[in-house]
């Protein structure tokens, strides 16, 4: 067995225990980064790419204050992480687009701008609603569908290559002393003399503090730590085409154009149990609305198709946990983790190392699911 020491042990190598482990080392504390390394069933790996507030904080106003907070930091985090890591992120933040098919779904996108304008504490959601012929101003070389309708704006939102977002975090982490450690599974925590034990097969890592962000095992490990977490998994299914000339600047929530000239086109929400495989069936339906509100896509082949596992919390909104029973030990689950990485490495950082706790915290406190510390 090969025992290591650190001040902080993180448990999960997706986008949200990298974010968290690269903040960490840049505030000068000394963290081993585990992995059991699954790439098959992360999310991360199968990201959509995009860094975004509108739709997301219903009944949770502070998290739509949390996503837009985000946001606003993403272009200096995005430029640091450059320049530090030298990968290019192909970070843009145009503002994004949710197109409506029809005056039903248009209503509903009023409806729910309204309805987020009257919970928040400002009186204001920043998302508005566009006409189509602003829509069609906005892309005036895409030909839209006949059932397009008009569609809501956020400026705030925009997109990122994920795996590209994972590489210059993971890689600027080491490069500023973060110890990474693939192949271990956690099988054991313990807590002693205020410091945990954390048992893999092969090694034992002793650390002051313990951040579990490690997706589907974190409601198992933050159990080991007198924590209770519910997460659930959802499917999501993407499809690539062909590249084409570059002409669609704005990404939606189910439709953006990369780099290179290619659509990707996205994404269900299927409940499943650790079924990543894809489906004829929803990768079809996928493709049809996208043809519904951008017709000359039905020229392009499609290149690849792939399906990843989101983790959620029952209501898709965040928790952030320090286990009373063990203190020290912190549990950090999160659908939007792209989104969030300029604040899960900034401002998650200071409530981890120096007990800095932001404004509103507590909404994402699991209570909210009615569950009991465990025992």
């Amino acid at each position: 067995m090969i025992n290591e020491n650190a001040e902080v042990v993180v448990v999960g190598g997706g986008v949200i225990g990298v974010s968290l482990a690269y903040g960490m080392v840049k505030n000068g504390a000394k963290v081993i980064l585990i992995d059991k390394v699954d790439n098959r069933l992360t999310a991360s790996r199968g990201n959509f790419g995009l860094v975004w507030v509108q739709g997301k904080g219903k009944g949770m106003p502070r998290y739509v204050e949390w996503c837009i907070e985000a946001t606003e930091k993403w272009p200096e985090f995005a430029e640091n992480l450059e320049n530090e890591s030298g990968f290019n992120l192909d970070y843009e933040k145009t503002g994004g687009l949710e197109i409506c098919l029809g005056e039903e779904e248009h209503q509903e996108r009023v409806n729910f701008i309204e309805e987020m304008s009257q919970a928040s504490s400002s009186g204001r959601y920043d998302c508005e609603m566009i006409s189509l012929k602003e829509l069609q101003s906005m892309i005036p070389e895409i030909k839209l569908g006949k059932e397009v309708s008009g569609a809501s704006f956020c400026s705030h939102d925009g997109c990122v290559n994920p795996l590209n977002l994972l590489k210059a975090m993971s890689s600027s982490f080491q490069e500023n002393g973060g110890d990474y450690r693939p192949e271990q599974l956690v099988q054991k925590i313990e807590y002693s003399s205020n410091s945990f034990k954390i048992e893999t097969g092969t090694h034992s890592f002793n650390a002051k503090k313990i951040v579990l962000a490690c997706g589907l095992m974190t409601t198992k490990l933050a159990n080991m730590v007198g924590m209770k977490v519910p997460v659930i998994a959802e499917r999501g299914q993407i499809l690539v085409t062909e590249s084409t000339s570059r002409v669609f600047n704005y990404p939606t929530g189910g439709i953006r154009q990369n780099y290179d000239g290619s659509f990707m086109l996205g994404g269900s929400h299927e409940t499943v149990v650790h079924n990543i495989e894809t489906s004829y069936e929803v990768l079809q339906n996928i493709a049809k609305r996208a043809i519904r509100i951008l017709p000359n896509l039905k020229n392009l082949q499609m290149i690849r198709s792939w399906a990843a596992l989101r983790v959620l919390t029952p209501d898709k909104m965040p928790v952030y946990l320090e286990s009373d029973q063990y203190p020290g030990a912190y549990a950090i689950t999160s659908h939007s983790g792209v989104s969030l990485a300029s604040i899960h490495s900034s401002n998650l950082v200071d409530w981890i190392l120096e007990e800095k706790i932001p404004l509103g915290f507590s909404s994402f406190h699991p209570q909210r699911f009615n569950v009991q510390e465990a025992i």
